[in-house]
């Protein structure tokens, strides 16, 4: 995954995080959840996350790290590890 997709998912999830209404919730969720699965093949994500990392630093979301908590909480956890080395 190269470093624009990953901004363009970043800029998506900030997008529907942000949103006011149940329908930018619930596309938010449910597009997090996809992302973040482990069974979903089509989504590379999880195999770049140092690379998510540096584009929550550079967007100064590093907030969303918690909603990937409950996506999958592994990768939050090699997320923040990956925030610590980079110091933010």
């Amino acid at each position: 995954m190269n470093k624009q997709l990953m901004t363009n998912l970043v800029n998506t999830l900030t997008k529907y995080k942000d949103g006011t209404g149940e329908h930018d919730r619930a596309v938010f969720e449910t597009f997090l959840y996809g992302v973040f699965d482990e069974k979903n093949r089509r989504y590379t994500v999880i195999q770049h996350l140092s690379l998510l990392a540096q584009v929550l630093v550079e967007k100064k979301r590093i907030d969303l790290v918690d909603n990937v908590t409950f996506a999958n909480h592994n990768a939050a956890y090699e997320l923040d590890v990956y925030l610590r080395g980079l110091k933010y």
